[in-house]
């Protein structure tokens, strides 16, 4: 609540007045001003933020032009006009005004080249490449550059332009006033671009993937021009308001904000506001005035915007970039070529590095991610530390998965952003270790980080003859340990092994040939519990199960029985010499059997017969695999002595195994046939 002691002197009501936003991908110094008549031209003005609808009507009275009047939502509404000092003061009197400020500018100066035709590194450098051969196009995302406009007829970016909004128009100065020249764009639309940055920004997030020009991150992803910024870069913080609550209130996915400035302005602040509640991920240059510190510009400063600085090619910080606290992701923006009204140019700037961040975020909300996960505000409304730290959604994959190059968290944040690893749904490895003993464990650390990973990783080879498998604990978002476990009888030292592993986010996915995956935990002991899928399977999945926790010491092996299209019966089973174990978390994943791609990796899911025995059984791949990795679990249980898998010569087209027994009660290995389901997934590395 408002202290009702509180009023607003002279010098608050023109506080800021100096300010003006300058476009990220430019280096330049705003005009400044020093008072507010110089200050308050026509189309600048300056704005009353209200928290009631009849302040908002007293406000609008009081001045003498209404400009504009914004609704925020929950954050409050704004009137913008122009007023005289004695009616501001009257308003400062007000419980119900939050603040009254000026209406900044924004301005920049080109720094662009045009030069012949190049590749975009930038793209490539993110890996975003990799996703698009892949299938990921960010089909199905809707992003919004806010900007100077996009070239409403460029061959690169045609067939992916959306509908689009013109706060300024195309040829018509912030002011209302002719543009005294233009980059020569013919204005076919109110939201054409007459300045080049807009459609250099737009071509970055989504060129069209053709045989000419460039590409860019999401291929695509529809493009929205919402041109808050007129033919010289320039525009005024209530158009950049207006603009953001457009894009929310359009339900497009991203705002892609190339522009900043040095002095905050609460009216764009509550737009942002607005749109993050409302499931937009917001995007923002952090401003091109380096070398500097604690430099941010708003809004990429503000606790909902993503703010991005700028690499070069060496992986190094662009000495232009702006740098501070709020930093939370770096992305090239050096001499990155893009499209522009009639060609192709390179511009460097930090509002070149944005679009990079903002096609990468229009990849995940075209596959179904949240803006963010976790969004509260507290009684001052601003955004809650844990929601600002931990986010989830997007935002929190971006940040997750994000590559460490060097840069400390001022310059880079949580590091280089990465397309592939934020689509990454898992990833699959090879280890080869003996076991010294029964207290050695042994640590994988995975390659990006994970909200909830589930480890698959049996059977064993079978260079030793000791029957073993592999025991798990600490499954974490970025490692997980574990040991080669031999039974309790055993002495627990064990010859080099070799074993594959896979992980995967906890989630359902689907594959290119549409094979369901499922990915989850559930609770069990050594009592048969059934788990239910959360989606019903076309085809009885391969169950493969393994503990993910190691509450209990003696060794355990998990076996199943019974699996449907809608669930399947776990249980944990120790050696038949002891009987009885806690309670573990047991992790699993159901895929329905046949060829296919995920994320570009192959894979190859079966089951056999009910013929493997307690010798070994080839299985014969329907494929042939240049480096296999091969994992597995029993699927039935007919019979209940204990048992696991044991595999060897493993090769591009089968492998053998066999399911082993323990003899702690007895020497007898004699074990009924039981059906083996299976993944071969070919290579290491992200999936």
């Amino acid at each position: 609540m408002k202290d009702t002691n509180a009023r607003f002197t002279r010098r608050q009501i023109i506080l800021g007045a100096t300010g003006g936003i300058a476009l990220g991908t430019y280096v330049s110094e705003a005009t400044a001003h020093g008072d507010s008549k110089e200050y308050a031209r026509p189309g600048e003005g300056m704005i009353v933020g209200t928290q009631s609808w009849s302040a908002v009507e007293r406000s609008k009275a009081q001045a003498d032009v209404v400009i504009d009047t914004h609704d925020f939502g929950e954050g409050g509404q704004a009137v913008v006009g122009e007023f005289s000092d004695s009616a501001l003061a009257a308003l400062s009197q007000r419980d119900d005004i939050r603040y009254i400020e000026p209406n900044g500018l924004v301005r920049a100066i080109d720094h662009g080249t045009r030069g012949t035709q190049t590749i975009p590194w930038g793209v490539d450098r993110i890996d975003a490449d990799e996703v698009q051969h892949d299938g990921f196009t960010g089909r199905g995302a809707d992003v919004g550059i806010i900007d100077t406009g996009i070239d409403s007829d460029h061959p690169d970016l045609q067939a992916n332009l959306g509908t689009g909004q013109a706060y300024v128009r195309c040829g018509v100065q912030y002011d209302g006033t002719p543009c005294a020249s233009t980059n020569g764009n013919a204005c076919l639309e109110p939201w054409d671009d007459d300045d080049d940055h807009g459609t250099h920004v737009a071509g970055t997030v989504a060129a069209v993937n053709n045989t000419e020009g460039v590409v860019g991150v999401a291929t695509s992803a529809t493009l929205h021009a919402v041109k808050a910024l007129d033919c010289n870069g320039v525009g005024t913080f209530s158009d950049i308001a207006s603009a953001v609550v457009y894009v929310a209130d359009q339900g497009w996915e991203v705002a892609n904000m190339s522009l900043g400035t040095t002095f905050a302005s609460q009216a764009v602040h509550d737009a942002c506001k607005y749109a993050y509640r409302r499931n937009v991920v917001l995007v923002a240059a952090a401003g091109n005035d380096g070398p500097c510190t604690n430099c941010v510009n708003y809004p990429a400063a503000y606790d909902e915007v993503i703010a991005v600085s700028a690499t070069t090619r060496n992986d190094t910080l662009a000495d232009f970039s702006s740098t501070g606290p709020e930093i939370e992701l770096a992305a090239p923006g050096s001499d990155v070529r893009s499209t522009i009204p009639g060609g192709y140019a390179s511009f460097s700037g930090t509002s070149m590095a944005s679009p990079h961040v903002g096609g990468a975020a229009a990849h995940l909300m075209a596959v179904g991610f949240n803006n963010a996960n976790n969004i509260t505000y507290d009684s001052n409304d601003t955004l809650t530390p844990s929601s600002y730290e931990n986010p989830g959604g997007a935002r929190g994959q971006l940040r997750d998965t994000a590559e460490n190059i060097g840069l400390s968290e001022a310059e880079g944040g949580y590091g280089l952003v990465d397309v592939e690893a934020a689509l990454a749904i898992g990833e699959s490895g090879t280890v080869s270790v003996s076991q010294p003993n029964r207290t050695t464990w042994f640590t994988v650390n995975l390659e990006r980080s994970y909200d909830n990973p589930i480890v698959i990783m049996n059977p064993v080879s079978r260079n030793g003859g000791h029957p073993c498998h592999v025991r798990l604990r600490n499954v974490a978002s970025q490692s997980f340990q574990f040991q080669i476990e031999e039974w309790a009888y055993l002495d627990g030292a064990h010859l080099e092994e070799t074993v594959h592993y896979v992980v995967f986010e906890a989630g359902a996915y689907t594959s290119s040939a549409g094979n369901r995956l499922e990915v989850d935990t559930m609770a069990t002991d050594h009592q048969f519990t059934r788990t239910s899928f959360f989606q019903n399977f076309t085809d009885t999945p391969v169950v493969l199960s393994q503990p993910q926790t190691y509450r209990g010491q003696d060794p355990i092996v998990t076996r199943q029985r019974d699996a449907s299209s809608n669930g399947v019966d776990i249980r944990l089973q120790e050696e038949e010499a002891r009987g009885g174990h806690l309670s573990e978390t047991v992790g699993y994943a159901a895929i329905e059997p046949g060829v296919f791609t995920i994320n570009g990796v192959q894979f190859e899911v079966g089951r056999t017969p009910d013929v493997v025995p307690d010798r070994w059984y080839r299985i014969d791949f329907q494929q042939t695999y240049n480096s296999p990795l091969f994992v597995a679990a029993i699927q039935t249980f007919d019979e209940s002595d204990t048992a696991g898998l044991r595999y060897r010569e493993l090769t591009g087209s089968s492998v053998r195994v066999l399911v082993e027994e323990e003899q702690s009660r007895d020497s007898e290995t004699t074990h009924a046939t039981e059906v083996v389901g299976y993944a071969v997934i070919e290579t290491s590395g992200l999936i």
